[in-house]
């Protein structure tokens, strides 16, 4: 590979990093709190790359010192192009962000989860609390803070043979890591969101059923929903959850 070839590559790699940034399609693969660090690396690769390209073009009119280097490998430059292609595709081809296909099923759970201190909810009369956030309070919450509650969860429906569900893809760090949270839906409503298509995104109300996150479900609980209402797909599909 030609050292012209390889600041070429250097150049569109910090390049497809800072259309990403700017168009925001960082998100569908790592977590928002990566953008300082995506934008150090995003300028670290350009300047790498502006650098190499100033300092060959300074040594232009000097003697190669190593004229041989490429011997013998003249005929793979066409090869070599190739490798643009992905790194091209990857800046200006928006792969959509996982979806409950693309996201791995929660492992089974052996031991009832660690109990821990969870911060009081949002004050109302019905305050949005995150998917996880309910999967992990109802699992793992000595407070029973869910108990007695009305909240309102935002996700996308799933059909099981049990019934529907509002799933969220949910990751630690990046979609590597992405894993789909699920609460099962019963109560008068929930024939109101079994009646929409798969992934459907909708908001519901209602109370998480006390005790129903048992070992015999891996923890997952049960809300009785009160109100279902369709609403859009949010820009940003994913749920955060800390490590």
């Amino acid at each position: 590979m030609s050292r012209s070839t390889q600041n070429l590559i250097l150049l569109l790699v910090g390049a497809g990093m800072a259309v990403m940034l700017l168009r925001g399609t960082y998100v569908h693969y790592v977590k928002p709190a990566l953008l300082p660090w995506l934008v150090i690396a995003t300028v670290v690769l350009i300047g790498l790359g502006l650098a190499a390209v100033i300092r060959d073009v300074r040594n232009a009119g000097r003697p190669d010192e190593h004229p041989d280097d490429d011997h013998g490998h003249r005929h793979r430059g066409g090869l070599v192009w190739l490798l643009l292609v992905p790194i091209a595709m990857v800046a200006f081809i928006v792969p959509p962000p996982l979806d409950a296909r693309g996201a791995t099923a929660a492992p089974p759970v052996t031991s009832a989860p660690k109990p821990r201190d969870f911060p009081p909810l949002p004050a109302g009369p019905a305050p949005t609390v995150a998917v996880p956030e309910i999967v992990m309070r109802a699992a793992a919450d000595p407070a029973r803070s869910l108990d007695g509650r009305t909240i309102t969860a935002t996700g996308f429906t799933l059909r099981y043979p049990d019934g529907v569900y509002l799933g969220r893809v949910v990751i630690v760090c990046c979609a590597a890591d992405a894993q789909l949270a699920r609460i099962r839906l019963s109560g008068p409503a929930a024939a109101t969101a079994a009646a929409f298509g798969e992934e459907t995104w909708i908001a519901v109300e209602g109370r998480v059923e006390p005790g129903s996150a048992q070992a015999a479900n891996d923890y997952v609980p049960t809300m009785s929903a009160t109100t279902v209402t369709r609403v859009d797909k949010p820009a940003n599909t994913y749920a955060y959850r800390s490590p």
